[in-house]
């Protein structure tokens, strides 16, 4: 066999290294223990991780591009798992299967980036999620698995994974943030052998998706309001209950423009109903009406919330535009603003983009 028969060198260091194959291991090369190579690849990782990137490497390798495993880029000393050249540009994969700091991820992409790519991190899919049908639902991430959520200009947030085991991509698409680490958005399984590249783009919702992205979206609203009152531990020194004191009124019965989908919404960790409140309530106190409301008071409201702040003031004005646009103009007024706006904003943010498309 070849392991007796012929010897191999590291392509860096040039050291002899070994070849591990066997009827579980995925076959793949080796440092001697005693290495002092420090560009050394596919060691110390687990057999999903080796078993998903020869998947990948042999379907992109069936294309028309060409592809590379585990390149070393001199320039910027990163060794991504796929690097994929195509007329266009090159492109850095990344197969992530284990949990490591967000600041390492981040560090990555910002060498690619200096590098001029633009890296591709494909998630290993949870394993929570590998056996959940397809279809609209609520979907709750930890905040690694959030970060390698996109932003498509046509389809929205999106993140991407793949399942090895089953040789099958799970995407889910057109995220609505509801409140912390969940969101309503479509789950769909796509197998490797229908996949291509660049990578397949979900479709936007349907229109009866669409009816149930505002269903769950109306129900999660009216659940985390109930909950405030049921669940709160913190009494008014809750800042939503406290802003409910003093505008005097029930959590349960806010008018329906208060809490309501809007662009950059994620950017809170809070559900949509008690930073909107908040802010209204911000806007009472401060007495400013809601037909003027400067940038310099958005940024005074959102300092009082953690994260960055640029998303977050983007969410106000988005809010503020609605309101404008409904004319509502106080918290006394009243409108016609039914539930079934919140369908229609829903509406307009993703099936305006199949109509782009």
């Amino acid at each position: 066999m070849w392991r007796q028969t012929r010897k191999f060198y590291c392509p860096q260091c040039k050291g002899p290294v070994q070849l591990k194959v066997g009827d579980i291991v995925v076959p793949h090369f080796a440092h001697r223990k005693d290495t002092a190579c420090n560009t050394s690849f596919s060691e110390g990782e687990s057999q999903q991780h080796l078993n998903g990137k020869r998947l990948l490497y042999q379907f992109l390798s069936a294309g028309k591009q060409e592809v590379e495993l585990e390149p070393l880029l001199n320039n910027i000393s990163q060794r991504p798992d796929l690097l994929v050249k195509t007329e266009e540009m090159n492109y850095p994969i990344e197969f992530q299967c284990s949990t490591i700091p967000i600041s390492l991820l981040e560090q990555r992409t910002d060498g690619y980036r200096r590098a001029g790519l633009e890296p591709i991190w494909i998630l290993q899919t949870p394993a929570k999620f590998t056996n959940h049908s397809e279809g609209v639902g609520i979907f709750q991430f930890s905040k690694f698995q959030e970060w390698f959520i996109v932003n498509k200009p046509h389809e929205g947030n999106v993140l991407l994974t793949f399942n090895p085991h089953n040789e099958t991509f799970h995407y889910f698409s057109s995220l609505l943030h509801v409140a912390g680490q969940r969101y309503i958005g479509m789950h769909r399984i796509l197998p490797l052998k229908f996949q291509i590249f660049p990578f397949a783009r979900p479709k936007a919702p349907t229109e009866q998706e669409v009816k149930q992205y505002s269903e769950l979206y109306m129900t999660a609203r009216q659940k985390e309001l109930e909950n405030r009152v049921l669940l709160n531990r913190k009494g008014i020194k809750d800042p939503f209950l406290r802003s409910c004191y003093e505008m005097k009124m029930l959590p349960t019965q806010l008018p329906k423009w208060i809490g309501i989908p809007v662009p950059e919404n994620e950017s809170f960790r809070e559900a949509d109903v008690e930073w909107q409140f908040r802010f209204v309530h911000f806007l009472k106190r401060n007495e400013i009406p809601f037909s003027d409301v400067s940038p310099y008071s958005i940024e005074r409201f959102v300092h009082g919330f953690s994260g960055i702040s640029v998303k977050k003031i983007a969410a106000c004005e988005h809010y503020i535009e609605i309101l404008s646009h409904f004319g509502i103009s106080s918290t006394s007024q009243k409108t016609d603003f039914q539930e079934n706006l919140i369908l229609q904003l829903i509406s307009e943010r993703f099936l305006a983009n199949e109509v782009r498309n």
